[in-house]
């Protein structure tokens, strides 16, 4: 009986041990299973955290008139694809974490990159302003209080819509290069005129290894802009070309007054999306053209009576309406060819240019196409000896890239002027364009 007894008392013992046992084994269980949920959780809410960073960066506007930048879009897009093909296996929740740490410290690096980049670069995109009174000096924009897209713009009667900032942009003009890559660079700009690459340009060392494009519809096709800038002078069977192949083109005739070198700004700047830069620059013209005016109004005493000259078969000179007269006006001359009723550039015959006896002979041709052969000529001959300008050694060779062009860089040949009157290394405060 007491064997039977002590039986049962090693067989209930053997049964509450096991009970402990499978309880214990369920808690551990239990535990681990909580511990694989938490992490779980953990590693969806870090997803979770990831995509609404990605929606943040993604919907960051980086310019109210104008839309994100496409390559940094591309590459933040492969990060998130990235992202979101991580392994999400149940046995490597730490390594998992760990790789979204990593993706993390990445993704703020790769934003503190572009900030910097952004501080650092004079293209900034970033709007802050509406500019709508600098716009409402510009009668073809159809809305200047819109800075948004669509925006519209009505040219020579025809409306054009520009949906969204385009990415690919050129121009056929000289003039209008020189006003793109004032307010943009080559992440939109491309291709170039070739006489922007050559050598003295204003902007070659920007244009410099970018395609070349010319008047043949074929070099402009080849390098897919959604936009092309042109002069009036371009043909209806090159207009008509682009735009079959799907380009818009917008002919505008560019100003060379002061207000209307800055609404030539303005306007590419808006059909661009570079409103900011417009505000840049258009500022630093402004500072430039008062640099200008205080040097001159210092000293209205100085000798300022000049022509420009040039010579193709005959002698050239700029008068009433020409750029150079603009220039020569806000560099402190006195265009002797205008006060003697020449219009435009025209050519006047050795008598005229005897009896107006400039005190300062301006030669606005290039060397390279023979202007200082004029400039030996003029004081080899001998008729021409009694103009107090070549009597006096007053003849100067002006930098024709900034005297001919319609665009703001003519500021620089106002300077020059300014230079050669004032005989000034240099005028206070005038800044150089980049």
């Amino acid at each position: 009986m007491k064997i039977k007894f002590s039986l049962i008392l090693v067989i209930l013992s053997i049964f509450l041990i096991a009970c402990q046992a499978g309880m214990d084994n369920r808690t551990v269980y239990e535990s681990h299973d909580a511990d694989h949920k938490d992490n779980k959780n953990e590693s969806y809410e870090i997803d979770d955290h990831d995509d609404e960073k990605s929606d943040d960066h993604d919907g960051h506007d980086h310019d109210d008139e104008k839309d994100e930048d496409h390559d940094a879009n591309d590459h933040d897009d492969e990060k998130d694809e990235d992202h979101d093909g991580h392994d999400h296996d149940d046995e490597k929740d730490e390594d998992h974490e760990d790789g979204d740490h990593a993706d993390d410290e990445k993704d703020e690096d790769h934003k503190n990159d572009k900030n910097s980049n952004n501080e650092n670069s004079y293209y900034n995109y970033d709007e802050e302003e509406t500019y709508e009174d600098e716009l409402n000096s510009i009668s073809v924009i159809d809305d200047p209080s819109n800075i948004s897209w669509p925006r519209i713009v009505t040219i020579n009667d025809r409306k054009f819509t520009i949906e969204s900032r385009p990415e690919r942009v050129a121009t056929i003009s000289l003039g209008h290069d020189e006003i793109l890559f004032g307010i943009s660079d080559t992440n939109q700009i491309v291709a170039t005129t070739s006489f922007a690459q050559d050598d003295g340009s204003n902007i070659q060392s920007k244009a410099d290894g970018l395609p070349t494009i010319s008047s043949d519809p074929e070099t402009i096709i080849s390098v897919s802009p959604e936009i092309i800038f042109a002069d009036p002078y371009a043909s209806v069977e090159l207009i008509d070309a682009l735009e079959n192949a799907g380009i818009i083109v917008i002919q505008t005739q560019l100003d060379n007054s002061i207000e209307g070198r800055k609404n030539d700004v303005w306007l590419m700047s808006y059909i661009t999306g570079n409103l900011s830069n417009a505000k840049i620059l258009t500022d630093r013209i402004d500072n430039n053209i008062k640099a200008l005016q205080n040097i001159k109004s210092n000293n209205s005493d100085v000798e300022n009576k000049l022509i420009t000259l040039s010579w193709w078969d005959a002698y050239w000179t700029a008068g009433i309406g020409s750029t150079e007269d603009s220039v020569i006006t806000l560099g402190g001359g006195d265009n002797l060819s205008a006060l003697n009723g020449v219009e435009s550039n025209s050519t006047i015959d050795k008598e005229l240019l005897i009896s107006m006896n400039p005190e300062i002979i301006l030669i606005t041709q290039s060397v390279t196409w023979g202007g200082k052969d004029f400039y030996d000529q003029l004081f080899s001959d001998d008729s021409l000896s009694s103009i107090n300008a070549i009597k006096n050694n007053k003849v100067h060779m002006v930098n024709s890239n900034w005297w001919g062009t319609l665009s703001y860089w003519n500021l620089k040949g106002s300077e020059e002027l300014a230079k050669i009157l004032y005989e000034l290394e240099s005028i206070e405060g005038f800044e150089q364009f980049e």
